[in-house]
């Protein structure tokens, strides 16, 4: 996998973890990360997922476009030893 599959299946993990999030909101539940209650407080639930759900895809997405240069070197590292 390329770091552009890596960098989409983590979005579209983070997407279904914020619908799954509302949709248990909706249901009675309560956020159990006391920051993202602490931020649901302040803003609308589904703002606050995007912010920090967008926040983490932001960081990911530098991560992986820093770490892509080293990633085949790594991979043939790894498949070697094993």
């Amino acid at each position: 996998m390329t770091s552009y599959h890596w960098l989409a299946a983590f979005g579209a993990v983070n997407i279904l973890d914020a619908m799954l999030t509302l949709y248990a909101m909706r249901q009675g539940a309560s956020e159990a990360n006391p920051l993202m209650r602490a931020a649901m407080r302040v803003m609308p639930p589904a703002v606050a997922l995007l912010a920090v759900k967008g926040a983490y895809v932001v960081a990911v997405a530098v991560m992986l476009a820093e770490a892509a240069r080293w990633l085949p070197w790594r991979w043939r590292a790894a498949s070697s030893i094993c």
